[in-house]
């Protein structure tokens, strides 16, 4: 992973590339202004503004173990956002959802595929694969304002700053953008996962951009 970050240039040309909040499931500009956000109190120590349409998937991220910062939901354009600090906790969100095999989405909708048979629900499997996902390196870890608030963020995860130092100061964090209605299913999902939590698995690099076209100093 990177030690020396890259220049405003080098960002640029990273971003004409693959984005920079923006992808596939983006909303308008004035979307993004009526989103209503109510306040989440995961402890004592660690509150902040969410989201009030994906209250839910954020408390199950959370006690899941996986850390998100700035998440958004715009119902109306299909478009939930997630950002991850990093992509060790990126990984572990996807381990989650998928260490139990696939993931299906009810469209609660039949249909009379088979002519002789009665109409059947329609399922969509839920393909992370397919998902609109990006780094971003202006926006790492170590870089995060309010200290006691990300020390007791991760006390809440059972580990410290500098049990994980070189993952805050190497990695990029990461954006993920899925459609709203992916929402309750992966919240489920997550749920079952607060007792019983998965090793990440690298699957992480299986969905992050390929930056093989890029010079290693920008990174390295």
């Amino acid at each position: 992973m990177p030690n020396d970050f890259p220049n405003s240039d080098d960002l640029k040309n990273l971003e004409r590339v693959f984005g920079k909040l923006a992808g596939p499931f983006t909303p308008s500009g004035d979307e993004q202004k009526l989103r209503d956000t109510v306040k989440f109190k995961l402890t004592d120590d660690v509150s902040f503004e969410v989201d009030q349409k994906i209250v839910s998937l954020v408390e199950a991220c959370w006690k899941s173990g996986v850390f998100v910062l700035q998440s958004d939901a715009w119902s109306n354009s299909g478009t939930v956002r997630l950002h991850f600090p990093s992509t060790t906790f990126a990984d572990q969100f996807l381990t989650n959802i998928l260490s139990d095999g696939e993931l299906y989405w009810s469209s609660g909708q039949k249909s009379s595929v088979l002519s002789n048979w009665t109409p059947l629900e329609m399922f969509v499997q839920i393909t992370p694969e397919d998902w609109h996902w990006e780094m971003n390196f202006e926006f790492m870890f170590g870089n995060l304002e309010n200290p006691d608030l990300i020390k007791s963020a991760l006390a809440y995860l059972k580990t410290t700053p500098q049990k994980i130092a070189d993952e805050m100061t190497n990695e990029p964090s990461v954006i993920v953008r899925f459609p709203y209605e992916f929402s309750h299913a992966i919240t489920e999902r997550l749920r079952s996962k607060e007792s019983n939590r998965p090793q990440p698995e690298g699957k992480i690099w299986e969905v992050l951009p390929d930056l093989s076209c890029f010079d290693p100093s920008y990174f390295f």
